[in-house]
């Protein structure tokens, strides 16, 4: 018995979406290692500014 296709219809393969629509248009496929370390960089970054931010406006609510 062959195994059904669980995905449905309109559904998006973004691994497949991500290389045909994103790597090679917006960033060569030679920097794709760098720019994934950009983009967790990124991420740590607001996360650490986040933090930050609600820290500050925890601390000046108590003033």
């Amino acid at each position: 018995m062959k195994p059904r296709n669980r995905s449905r219809p309109g559904t998006i393969d973004w691994k497949k979406f991500i290389d045909y629509y994103i790597t090679g248009v917006l960033y060569p496929r030679s920097a794709l290692e760098e720019v994934r370390v950009l983009v967790v960089i990124c991420v740590v970054v607001s996360w650490v500014g986040l933090y930050l931010l609600s820290r500050h406006r925890t601390a000046t609510q108590r003033s």
